[in-house]
Order: C-alpha cells, then sequence, then structure tokens
C-alpha cells in the first residue's frame, strides 16, 4: 500500500522535467542558496542506466551543483529519486532498476501525457510504487511516445 500518491497538472515551465533527446534526467533533490543538490546515489543510478543503453544525466552540469551525502538509518534505507522521463525507454528503465530495490522508496516522476505535463508523487514500498507506476504508465499502448 502506498503512503503518498498524487499526480498532478503542472505547467511546463514549472521547474526541472524531462528533457528531449534524454529518456531520463535526474533533478535536485532541493536547493542551497541557489545550488541545486542532488541525493549521493544520483551518480551510481545514472551510472546503471546508462549501462543498459538508456541516455540519463542529472538536469544541472555537476560543476553547477552538489552531491549531497546525508548518511544515518533513514538516508541507508530511504531511496528518493526525482526524475523528468521524456520516453518509454526511460519509463521502464526506472520501472526495472526499482524491481531490484526493497524497502521504502519515494519516486516523483515529471512527464508529458496528453500534450500536458504531469508530476507523479509516489512513496510506499518498493513493490507498490513499481505497481504504481506500471498502471500510470503514460508510454503505454494507444500513447504516444
Amino acid at each position: 500500500m502506498l503512503s503518498e500518491e498524487s499526480v498532478v497538472t503542472v505547467p511546463a515551465d514549472a521547474g526541472p522535467g524531462p528533457v528531449a533527446g534524454t529518456d531520463v534526467v535526474f533533478l535536485p533533490q532541493a536547493f542551497d542558496h541557489g545550488t541545486p543538490v542532488y541525493p549521493a546515489h544520483t551518480t551510481q543510478l545514472v551510472d546503471q542506466l546508462t549501462a543498459q543503453g538508456v541516455t540519463a544525466r542529472t538536469w544541472h552540469p555537476a560543476a553547477e551543483s552538489e552531491i549531497l551525502s546525508a548518511r544515518g538509518p533513514v538516508a541507508d534505507t530511504l531511496l528518493q529519486i526525482a526524475v523528468g522521463i521524456a520516453s518509454s525507454a526511460g519509463w521502464y528503465a526506472i520501472q526495472s532498476m526499482l524491481r531490484s530495490r526493497s524497502g521504502p522508496l519515494r519516486v516523483i516522476a515529471v512527464f508529458e501525457q496528453d500534450g500536458q505535463r504531469r508530476r507523479a508523487e509516489l512513496a510506499g514500498n518498493a513493490d507498490d510504487v513499481v505497481r504504481a507506476l506500471e498502471t500510470l504508465d503514460p508510454f503505454g499502448p494507444g500513447r504516444p511516445d
């Protein structure tokens, strides 16, 4: 069961989101005095997706952002990601990557659907989050990619 589920339409210029020509774009978790902050696991996730043949990167160049390494029981067990997804390859690669996880997950996914930008926020056990992503699938049969 999900502890958080929200899918809303947001303005296309409401901040970082999908990028044409890139399957998955990791979005900053926060900003510190204007500097985008990414969780420490972001680099590993980009590498993991790239190894699967998916184009993946962070929204901001490494030289303009900060990687935050938070340690502690919550930071060690909760995987939090925010992504802009521009293709079915990216959507399914994220699901595949998350299927190998267990424990709590929090995912923010920004994507285009029916000509509108959508933002989904899902939190809960990994299996439940993946099932919710499968149901939400904006790239499924009958949808343009």
